[in-house]
């Protein structure tokens, strides 16, 4: 019988293997071995301890996990990073450099060759990386985190000997033999720039063009006449499968559009034409009609002043048409379909030319192209440079060249750019991961070097300019450039590096958080958290306070008033990227919801804000979002090519969450939040007197300098006894900490050594065992989960319902609310899970439907929010026919009752139900009739216990 699998271990098995498929099973020996055998912890350079924690963390090489649902998602997230090839992530900055790319293609997706954000996810990789190899001391990842960081100090020296260098004249645009007469050769970055305003003002209109296609290129212009991508009215020489005229006066998905039938031939003249008559816009090909649109209400003088009137450009930064253009004609009727006849046989058909504007491209040389119409209307074609100058200070290093810094400075905006000190963060962070946590020397050097550029370009620059930059919708994003260059201070004690981390305050945001003033309404999640992390690294090093009162404001804006049940953060239902308004959840609940990144970046300010005051509130918000969101956010099943993470995670009813972002912002948070699980689960104090554990979750914290051991066996949150030990190896005096969850209602007891402990458990806060230990002690901690219900902020009758810390979703296809009944189901014990049928240790049913975790990692359809219907008084069987009536909060008469809930006894139960009609009465809510018939319904109902 001593062979026998104890029946935890068995539950705990059963557990895993339930939420995650063969996911134990499929991981490679190597790495299994790795996440059980602590090895020796690699070396950690972490920035001074600042002065002003009264908590400070443990080296991430300190803590190893065991194993859990985290450790298995760390192990799918490991073996994508060892398969995937640093060369790759370094593709675009060899090329950038001037150096051979070995052959290695970018990753692709915002990481391909061409795209303004290129460079981003190769400082997430390399961070992770640097994570994978403190968790895990394995050195293959130490070795690859060396291999990226020597090829970008390569490339960083290549960059900077060509400082100062002048970009290579571009090849001008060549005139060619045109359909009548000669045409315009557009071939790489070259494009036709109109007159402003060429269009305003008409309402129906006629544009003509022969084009001559050397490639199809999706979303190519044929023409893009706007200003930016809200305002415009393109025709794409492709949408995918056929050109595509739209108009639109509030982006994308304002678009009214006119679709052809057929891919358009290459190597040979076509002659395209769109037409507006009223409402009715047509799209000719060849002189035939292929697609109209009888509904429209949008027309050039819709969108008001143009400035950027492009042929062969696209506002979006798509790629260039890649043809030659002859007789570009712009009427300011709309032609009959004879007349568009008559213009494929002729240059002008016999109609004198474009009366607004006629482009005839006959000259013989030269940047200009002669307005034909009599106007004075003359276009310019452009050659934009396939070279870029050098640096313009050494230490400069990314993926492009230094362009998209300069046009932040003059206030460009997305797409022209994207996010240029985003992307230098990432690059700055994962080289001072590599330094942290892999020790690399060469990383510091490279990133104090960039730290150096960065203080070059906006060291001198007047407050007025870096606020306006700061302001501007994603292309002033920087993610956290304050928190770099302040770490570079505190690393390197270099002064501009701190005055340069003061460069980044969005001084409007920043006073507003100051004064307690909420203005977080429609702006970018993700753009803005980072931040306030910022603002506390600033404080920590110079202490002016109003930074830290900053961060605390901040977030107190965020939690809960923004907050999703998962931790996931609320923002408005046309764009899940942005926060929503103060206590709209209900009203925020879309399918593009919660995006990962600023998960991440709260969890950081959460982590942050916690060493400074040691409030319990930022680790209770750390355990909601990490058992949520961030459990939730990785597939469960295996793939070395692919992380399989989440971008968004949607709320709305029917919804699915869909994996994957090689190459995205999220599929690079989501990369190191998988390799640094342990890094919150202990703290401790600054004085190392007390042991702080925040997480129940499997692992072992070696504490040398303390000599302590501390081993923690659970299988939270997979088991819903919630029972965890923690195995004392060491002995001395320590007072250790332990969280009382926010979830607890069914008891937080503990027991050392099998002696139970007399502690004040208040949920949301920690209690303390100080006391001198000894080698072998057990502290032994039982927080048994229970089913919960949270009524959203803004509609309280629209719920979610949790398992202790786990967030549960009932499975259904349905893409409306699903109503849900429980109160005539309770039992004296007022436990929601009564009125429910498990079907499993996490699972149950109800309504019909299957009530599981979140965190398991499918593509199946949810429910993360349900509609509470409890009409009217019920208990049991018996109907007092009594309406439940609301007070002013909401709280209606059975919210009120069941909250006193577990009942000794029915006399307890009949009495409670008393006082709370004599409440309601009082109160004005109910009648002294309705109160006899409720109370006699509780009499006649004699619930069980």
């Amino acid at each position: 019988m001593s062979n026998m699998m104890p029946r935890r271990e068995a539950l705990r098995l059963a557990v895993l293997a339930a939420v995650t498929p063969s996911a134990l099973a499929s991981l490679p020996l190597g790495t299994a071995q790795a996440a059980r055998t602590p090895l020796a912890p690699p070396p950690q350079h972490d920035p001074p301890v600042p002065g002003a924690w009264i908590v400070k963390p443990f080296a991430n090489s300190q803590v190893t996990l065991g194993e859990s649902l985290f450790s298995v998602n760390r192990d799918r997230i490991l073996n994508f990073l060892r398969a995937y090839p640093a060369d790759r992530m370094l593709a675009n900055f060899r090329a950038n450099a001037g150096l051979d790319t070995l052959g290695a293609q970018p990753p692709g997706s915002w990481d391909d060759a061409t795209g303004n954000l290129r460079g981003h996810y190769s400082g997430h990789f390399l961070s992770a990386l640097a994570l994978a190899y403190a968790g895990s001391g394995d050195t293959f990842f130490k070795d690859k985190v060396d291999y990226m960081v020597k090829a970008l100090g390569e490339c960083q020296d290549a960059l900077a000997a060509r400082v100062g260098q002048p970009a290579p004249a571009p090849d001008p645009v060549v005139r060619v033999a045109g359909k009548f007469g000669k045409a315009a050769k557009l071939d790489g970055p070259q494009y036709v720039s109109l007159p402003a305003d060429i269009v305003s003002g008409l309402d129906d209109f006629t544009i003509a063009v022969w084009l001559n296609p050397a490639a199809i290129s999706t979303w190519s212009r044929i023409f893009d006449f706007g200003t930016g991508t809200s305002r415009t009215m393109f025709l794409t020489v492709s949408a995918g499968a056929a050109p595509r005229f739209a108009i639109t006066t509030s982006g994308g998905s304002g678009e009214q559009r006119i679709n052809g039938t057929a891919q358009l031939p290459t190597g040979q003249w076509t002659h395209l034409a769109v037409t507006l008559s009223g409402g009715t816009g047509t799209l000719y090909v060849n002189g035939a009609p292929v697609g109209t649109n009888t509904a429209m209400t949008l027309k050039p003088s819709s969108l008001g002043p143009t400035g950027n009137n492009w042929i062969g450009k696209s506002q979006y930064g798509d790629a260039y048409l890649k043809g030659s253009v002859d007789e570009f004609q712009i009427y300011g009727r709309a032609l009959t379909e004879a007349e568009i006849v008559a213009l494929t046989t002729s240059a002008d058909g016999g109609l004198g030319g474009g009366d607004v504007a006629w482009y005839r491209f006959d000259e013989e040389s030269g940047e200009s192209a002669g307005d034909s119409s009599g106007k004075g209307k003359d276009a310019r074609l452009v050659s934009e440079p396939t070279g870029h100058p050098g640096p313009s200070y050494p230490g400069f290093l990314a993926a492009y060249p230094e362009t998209q810094f300069i046009l932040l400075e003059q206030y460009a905006t997305y797409p022209t750019i994207w996010a240029p000190y985003y992307t230098c963060h990432m690059i700055m962070r994962g080289l001072l991961d590599a330094y942290q946590y892999a020790g690399n020397e060469q990383a510091r050097t490279i990133v104090m070097k960039m730290g150096d550029w960065v203080h070059s370009r906006l060291g001198s620059l007047p407050r007025e300019q870096l606020n306006r930059m700061w302001s501007i919708y994603i292309a002033g994003e920087y993610n956290g450039m304050n928190t770099v260059m302040a770490d570079l201070y505190a690393l390197g004690g270099k002064a501009e590096h701190l005055t340069t981390a003061k460069c980044f305050d969005n001084t409007a945001l920043l006073t507003a958080t100051v004064n307690n003033e909420d203005t977080l309404n429609r702006k970018h999640a993700n753009q803005h958290i980072p931040q306030f992390i910022g603002y506390l690294s600033i404080f920590e090093r110079d202490q002016e306070r109003h930074y830290f009162d900053a961060a605390v404001n901040f977030w107190d804006m965020v939690v809960p008033h923004r907050t999703f049940t998962d931790g996931g953060t609320a923002g408005p239902t046309d764009n899940g990227e942005l926060f929503g308004a103060r206590d709209v959840i209900v009203g925020a609940l879309g399918t593009n919801n919660a995006e990962t990144c600023p998960v991440y970046n709260m969890l950081k300010l959460s982590r942050g804000l916690f060493f400074h005051t040691a409030n319990p509130k930022y680790m209770q918000y750390y355990e909601r979002a990490l058992y949520g969101q961030i459990l939730a956010s990785r597939r469960n099943i295996d793939s070395t090519t692919d992380p399989l993470l989440t971008y968004f995670i949607p709320m709305r009813p029917g919804a699915a969450r869909s994996y994957g972002n090689l190459g995205t912002c999220c599929g690079g948070t989501g990369l190191e939040s998988h390799t640094k699980f342990q890094d919150s689960i202990y703290f401790r104090s600054a004085d190392d007197s007390a042991l702080y554990v925040n997480l129940y979750l499997a692992s072992e914290l070696r504490w040398p300098e303390k000599g302590f051991t501390i081993k923690q066996a659970t299988n939270y949150p997979t088991d819903p006894a919630g029972v965890t030990t923690l195995t004392v190896e060491g002995t001395g005096r320590l007072a250790v900490k332990l969280r009382v969850p926010y979830w607890v209602e069914k008891g937080f007891t503990v027991r050392i050594n099998g002696a139970d402990q007399k502690v004040n458990a208040k949920p949301g806060e920690y209690v303390t065992l100080n006391r001198n230990w000894r080698r072998g002690d057990k502290i032994r901690v039982s927080m048994p989960f229970s089913l919960r219900v949270e009524k959203a902020l803004d509609v309280p009758t629209t719920q979610s319902i949790a398992y202790g810390p786990v967030p549960m979703v009932a499975k259904s296809d349905e893409t409306t609310f699903r109503d849900f009944s429980f109160f005539k189901d309770f039992t004296l014990s007022g436990d929601l899970a009564q009125t429910m049928t498990s079907t499993a240790p996490m699972t149950f049913t109800t309504h019909g439907l299957p009530l599981v975790p979140f965190y398991s990692g499918d593509t199946d359809r949810y429910h993360a929010y349900f509609h509470r219907v409890e009409p009217k008084i019920v208990f049991g069987k018996v109907d007092s026919g009594v309406p439940n009536y609301a007070r002013a909060d909401s709280a209606t008469f059975l919210d009120a009752l069941w909250a006193m809930a577990p009942f000794d006894n029915q006399g307890c139960f009949v009495s409670a139900v008393t006082r709370t009609a004599d409440d309601w009465i009082r109160a004005g809510l109910m009648t002294t009739a309705e109160k006899n018939a409720v109370v006699s319904a509780a009499t006649k109902a004699r619930l069980r216990r």
